[in-house]
């Protein structure tokens, strides 16, 4: 019950505005979709869209004008860079990718953290907002403290 009420909330805020890094998941959770809702950028992130259940819906203005980062967390190796998956439009051509993120109708999401200019976006939790922190040190301090209380 409470991950629908958190899912509702999400898809509320949302409603009616523009992607940025701080309102992604909430943005593709209020798009009308069955399996998955994907969130690209390509050409040198000069282009994003989104793409609903494998179909192109929307193109958007890029997000960003330098790539960004992407980060997966390993509490034994601590962040990694993620590759991404293959992109392929609608031909099957593959696309570079400078950015991905995919969320399913569960509000489950792909669990990275994207550095971008001066700021570390978390999209690590399933059922709340996006966190964003000033830097990936303070990032992997506090992944780190929360692998430390799971242990004790």
């Amino acid at each position: 019950m409470f991950a629908i009420g958190s899912l509702e909330t999400i898809k509320r805020k949302s409603q009616n505005t523009l992607p940025t890094l701080a309102n992604l998941k909430a943005f593709l959770l209020a798009k009308d979709f069955e399996k998955e809702a994907r969130f690209v950028c390509f050409e040198g992130c000069s282009s994003c869209s989104v793409v609903l259940d494998g179909n192109v819906t929307q193109s958007l203005s890029t997000l960003f004008d330098v790539d960004p980062k992407i980060y997966r967390y390993n509490s034994l190796l601590g962040m990694e860079q993620v590759e991404l998956d293959p992109y392929f439009d609608a031909n099957g051509v593959q696309k570079d990718l400078c950015f991905s993120y995919r969320i399913y109708r569960d509000g489950i999401g792909d669990q990275i953290f994207v550095e971008y200019k001066d700021r570390v976006y978390d999209f690590s939790d399933y059922f709340e907002d996006e966190k964003v922190y000033d830097s990936l040190d303070s990032l992997l301090q506090k992944r780190e403290s929360l692998v430390q209380k799971v242990l004790l």
